[in-house]
């Protein structure tokens, strides 16, 4: 996980389309959630949602990994909020 924190810093990074760039931080999140690491996924799942909003809202992996994180105990707020955007939650 240390590379994904150098790759995001980069200038490069800024240049790709959003698409792209929240498409990464969607399998930067399962990667994270794949090691147990439930906040660096409900951040990747975050900052997604920021850089484009559709990649999460309507991609199935996405919504299969916010549900994932959201069953944390408590939900990260961010991802309490992307939950119920989807409708995962009421």
């Amino acid at each position: 996980m240390r590379r994904h924190a150098i790759v995001v810093r980069r200038e490069a990074w800024r240049r790709l389309p959003a698409e792209y760039r929240g498409a990464y931080l969607v399998d930067a999140a399962r990667a994270y959630l794949q090691v147990g690491d439930l906040r660096g996924a409900a951040r990747a799942l975050v900052d997604a949602d920021s850089v484009a909003p559709a990649e999460v809202r309507c991609r199935p992996l996405a919504r299969t990994l916010i549900a994932e994180v959201a069953r944390g105990h408590p939900a990260p707020a961010g991802v309490a909020r992307l939950a119920t955007l989807v409708g995962l939650t009421r």
